[in-house]
């Protein structure tokens, strides 16, 4: 059994594809998340943080469609991935794996909108899905 999750939010930078040693596309996503905490009279927004993977098909869509800010909903499951710091202390995260995602309405994409618009097989896109500008009030960072 796994741990599943669903993540919605905006892209914090341009997706980068690269490909593993078995040649398999991979793009690797930070995703901010929007949420209001209470200061004593006042809310104040604050941005959570979201790191997400997506691997072959999906992952060349992303790349080619998404840009910074771009609105994105994602499902897949949840891993926990070690690694060292700079000064080599120990360190652990959680990463969506995900295994679909969607264009959220109002999301402006690049390329071919009537390409990213069509589902394939491995995700769960949006078909005719709003091509509304980014308003930078919406944009957490």
């Amino acid at each position: 059994m796994s741990a599943t999750a669903q993540i919605t939010g905006r892209l914090g930078f341009d997706p980068e594809l690269h490909y593993t040693h078995g040649g398999t596309p991979v793009v690797n996503l930070s995703v901010a998340n929007n949420r209001s905490v209470k200061n004593g009279e006042e809310r104040k927004p604050v941005a959570d943080w979201f790191k997400v993977t997506l691997f072959g098909r999906d992952a060349e869509i992303i790349a080619e469609h998404a840009h910074k800010g771009s609105a994105l909903a994602f499902n897949g499951r949840l891993q926990m991935e070690s690694y060292e710091d700079r000064e080599g202390n120990p360190r652990s995260t959680v990463v969506l794996v995900a295994d679909s995602f969607d264009f959220m309405p109002g999301a402006k994409r690049t390329g071919n909108a009537a390409e990213a618009e069509t589902p394939s097989n491995a995700t769960g896109a949006q078909n005719g899905a709003a091509n509304d500008e980014v308003e930078e009030a919406d944009i957490p960072f």
